[in-house]
């Protein structure tokens, strides 16, 4: 049981609305080139793969454009607004194209949770608790919430949803995210209340 067409949808949404979606390349707070919704570009190759266009006529780049603008932001500082960059850019993608990267993201991570929690159990978990996990995952990375969020993942693979709400908080995000995911967990548990 794949992530739904429909959840997918709901998370892209909520990750270009927590994470930003940036069209241009940019640095990251750790000084890494990234584009898109948090895409890490390892290398100049990674970056000419994509197919980036130019931000003035639309047009196909060139891999000498796309090198130039990896170049040119690779050598700024780290950490500054995501539009700070946008002036040692020449290139964009465009959103289909971030669509895609996004459910690439969006794979790789199921995969990665499957592992965590086990496939069936993910598998049928709640939207709502897969929409929430997902958002951890994506923001934490999959060591991360493996080691760090063990109560976390004790009351998870218990189905006890009113606990997961309560260990789901993340310290470095906005509250508003945090609020998010904790009512996700809370939705969850009011569902499998019984009557």
């Amino acid at each position: 049981e794949m992530a739904t067409e429909a959840e997918k949808t709901t998370l892209r949404q909520k990750l270009e609305l927590y994470e930003g979606s940036v069209e241009y390349m940019y640095l990251d707070t750790k000084g890494f080139v990234t584009v898109g919704i948090g895409h890490l570009l390892n290398s100049v190759t990674e970056a000419q793969a994509l197919s980036f266009i130019l931000q003035k006529d639309n047009k196909t780049a060139a891999k000498e454009e796309i090198k130039l603008d990896y170049d040119n932001v690779k050598k700024q500082i780290k950490g500054l607004l995501n539009s700070t960059y946008k002036k040692y850019t020449k290139l964009k993608l465009n959103k289909t194209e971030i669509d895609k990267l996004t459910n690439k993201h969006i794979d790789s991570f199921e995969n990665e949770l499957k592992q965590i929690y086990g496939a069936d159990a993910f598998a049928n978990y709640p939207t709502e608790v897969r929409l929430a996990l997902f958002d951890m995952i994506f923001n934490l990375g999959m060591t991360n919430l493996k080691n760090k969020f063990q109560t976390f993942n004790k009351v998870v693979k218990e189905k006890n949803w009113t606990e997961s709400a309560k260990e789901c908080v993340r310290s470095d995000i906005s509250d508003i995210r945090n609020q998010y995911v904790k009512e996700l967990f809370e939705k969850a548990a009011a569902a499998t209340k019984k009557p």
